[in-house]
């Protein structure tokens, strides 16, 4: 008779091991725990081929860097607080700040690009309009419309005054702004007047009165024969918001 064969498979049975999670997880840390200060070591090893022992963070500052350094630094914020608490101080009655011109061309008054400002030429309209509609010059005059410096000063702290104004009504707060990086101011004068710096103080000085040193920033003060709707000053410019708003 032949050999039937059944098809089953009749290899003994493996019994079956149950691995617990707790156990497993116990298993791979060991992994780990053994291969770690082998790992160590090589990273070690790399990290010293990059910065050699004893040199990190012991790089000297070139000499030639150090004043770029320096001007790289952002001054203190005001000792009193932030700009809009440091304005509540300064604005005095009847000081106040105007309400916000809308533009007077086609133009945006404000342009933010990333954390910079740019701010378009602002007219000295506190506490009115027609407040510092004047010229200035060497010699007063003020039957022809012409004002002195003192004046004139007064006229480019109005400007800061609503170019203030305007920075609240566009970024909802001056407590946004970190620093003024560069301000133009223009001077409607006389050809023989020279004293367009001085004018200009009146709006550096209201800006350091808000932002405390970081209201200096760079300056240009130019003499110009006139100014849109005959303004004494006109002034732009460009300010630093803070990274994190």
């Amino acid at each position: 008779p032949g050999t039937t064969t059944t098809g089953l498979n009749t290899h003994p049975r493996r019994a079956h091991t149950f691995v617990t999670p707790a156990t497993m997880f116990a298993t791979i840390k060991n992994k780990i725990d053994q291969k770690m200060p082998e790992l160590s070591a090589k990273m070690k090893e790399l990290g010293d081929k990059i910065v050699p022992p004893g040199q990190a963070g012991t790089k000297e500052e070139r000499p030639d860097l150090l004043p770029l350094r320096a001007l790289q630094q952002v001054p203190p914020m005001h000792s009193d607080g932030l700009p809009e608490k440091r304005l509540l101080v300064v604005l005095q009655p009847p000081e106040e700040l105007p309400e916000a011109p809308a533009p007077a061309g086609t133009y945006s008054p404000v342009v933010v690009v990333g954390n910079m400002v740019y701010v378009s030429g602002i007219g000295p309209l506190a506490p009115e309009a027609t407040s510092h509609v004047a010229k200035i010059g060497s010699t007063e005059d003020k039957e022809k419309g012409i004002i002195g410096t003192a004046d004139g000063k007064a006229a480019a702290r109005a400007c800061a005054l609503t170019m203030m104004a305007v920075l609240r009504a566009q970024l909802g707060s001056l407590n946004h702004i970190k620093r003024l990086v560069n301000a133009k101011g223009f001077v409607n004068c006389t050809l023989d007047y020279t004293e367009q710096p001085e004018v200009m103080n009146g709006f550096s000085e209201m800006m350091i009165e808000v932002f405390g040193e970081r209201g200096k920033g760079s300056r240009s003060a130019v003499g110009v024969g006139s100014l849109p709707r005959g303004w004494a000053v006109e002034v732009e410019a460009v300010f630093e918001l803070h990274d994190q708003l």
